[in-house]
Parts: structure tokens; sequence; C-alpha cells
């Protein structure tokens, strides 16, 4: 945590430890008010749409960005798509990096989260755009397209680089095909593509002793993922090595290997509540790159 975005929440942090309670709302609105402004972050109640407040905003943004830059080849002059792209994570430091010949694209499911990044993101560079996925999740359940079969708003072949943070840990795997389809269509030839998954080795599981911390976070088996619950699959979902790597070529793309550490979802953001982070042992990067023989 930056030493800036340290002293913005300092007083929100004393105020929740000595004020009444409609005082300490107040000065969080105010706070809030305050935050993308001085501190480059969106509100607190926006950020929590996309993961726990635990998880440093500006922090773990840097450190994509960093990750795409050293491990992924991304270039100040690429077209980049963001998919699911929450409340501008990585668009705030994208915003820093990519020149006047680059742009950035990002869609996601919450119109609110949208709408946000419209009014602060796109009103200060204009070559970021996003727009509304009408796509029907748990969490959008009246949008007019299954994942299985959403086709992205966009052009063949019109991006250099694409990301896919944390959304294929919330897809099956019929969606996470067709996510995956559609990222090699909208890439040009030799673009590239990081995506976070969880993983498992169905082999290794079964060797070691990690099979109780497999099966106490995804109970629940189906061959090629397991999912936490059976009511909400969506909630969070492991995929299994070798499917993934099966999705991976029929889509025509080429892993970069190895699988990495996520940059921003990783161990070592676990807090001292380990029983709330454990899962992210399993939270890699995967890099890879649209074949220039696949065919649209």
């Amino acid at each position: 945590m930056t030493a800036l975005s340290k002293a913005i929440r300092a007083p929100a942090n004393v105020a929740r430890r000595i004020v009444p309670a409609a005082v300490h709302d107040a000065l969080l609105n105010v706070y809030d008010g305050m935050s993308y402004t001085f501190a480059g972050l969106p509100p607190r109640h926006l950020r929590a749409w996309i993961s726990p407040l635990w998880f440093d905003f500006r922090d773990t943004g840097r450190d994509q960005l960093e990750f795409f830059v050293e491990i992924a080849g991304l270039q100040p002059s690429h077209r980049v798509l963001d998919i699911a792209c929450g409340i501008g994570r990585l668009a705030i430091p994208l915003a820093g990096y990519l020149n006047e010949r680059g742009g950035y694209e990002g869609f996601d499911i919450k119109q609110e989260l949208i709408e946000w990044c419209q009014s602060k993101i796109t009103a200060r560079k204009r070559n970021f755009r996003f727009q509304t996925a009408d796509v029907a999740t748990s969490w959008s359940p009246n949008g007019r397209f299954s994942v299985d079969n959403y086709r992205f708003p966009y052009s063949d072949r019109s991006f250099d680089f694409a990301y896919a943070g944390s959304i294929f840990t919330h897809i099956l795997p019929n969606g996470a095909a067709n996510y995956l389809n559609e990222t090699a269509r909208v890439l040009k030839p030799g673009g590239r593509l990081v995506s976070t998954w969880l993983v498992y080795n169905r082999r290794s599981v079964e060797l070691t002793s990690t099979a109780a911390t497999v099966k106490k976070n995804w109970n629940y088996d189906h061959g090629d993922f397991r999912v936490k619950s059976e009511d909400q699959p969506e909630a969070s979902v492991a995929h299994e090595e070798a499917a993934i790597r099966k999705m991976y070529a029929e889509a025509g793309l080429e892993i970069l290997e190895p699988f990495r550490p996520d940059a921003s979802y990783h161990a070592g953001r676990i807090p001292d509540d380990r029983s709330v982070g454990i899962h992210l042992h399993y939270a890699l990067s995967i890099v890879a790159i649209r074949s220039p023989s696949r065919i649209d």
C-alpha cells in the first residue's frame, strides 16, 4: 500500500473506532468522494464488488501491469481488451502507461461499475472505453445472453493484448471455452492473452496432502472441474490443468510455459485470517499467444 493511500484511509480508520456510526458513515462518504482524486481509488462499496477490501487496489493493479510488461510483452502502443474489467483496477494504471497510439476497451456485467469507469476514467482518457456486457449470470440474472454463447462486441483481430482477471474462476467449462474462443477471435495473430485461473492437477492432488485443501475449497467434483457450491457453482470454480490446456489448444491459443503465480491474487496476499485466503495457493496466471494459423 502506498504512503498516499494510507494517509487517505487513516481518517476513516480512526473514525470507525471513536465516532458514532452515523458520523462514521458520513465521513466514509466524504472519503469515498475524494479517494479517486487524491489516491486513484474508486469508492469502497464499488471495490467490494470485485474483491475483498483486504486486497490493496492500487498495489494489485500496479503489480498486474508490471507482470504484463515484464512477462507478457505489453507495449505502450498496444490496443488492450480487459475482459470483466470490474471497477478499473487495471484501467487506472494502464491510463498512465498506454500512449495515444494505444487504446483500451473494457466490459463487465455490472452496469454500476461501468458507469463509474465511464464518468471517471473515460472522462480523462478518451481512448479508454467501457461497456456493459448483457450476460446472464448469478449476479446479472436478467442478461440476454449466456456465458456459453456470448459474442464479444468487437471486430475480429482488433486487439494486441487481452486480460481476463478472475473471470475463469467464475465460469464453468462450456463458458470458459467460449470466452477463450472469443478472445482468440478478437486478438491479432501473435496477440497475447493473460488470464487467471484456479488450477489443480488431478494426479498431484491424488499423491499429496493437498487433497484435503482442494476438497475443502471446492467440495463438489465434476471431473474436469470442481466447485464450492452446487447451488451457485459460479461462486468459485477450479479447473483441472489438463482440461485447461485442451481448451486453449482448441481455441488456437499457444500457452507460454510455465503457469505462473497470479500477480494480483497470490498467496503472499493472504490476510492474517488464513482460512479466508488459502485457496490463493491455486491462483495462477496463464500467458498465451494467438496462433497465426488459427482460422476465424
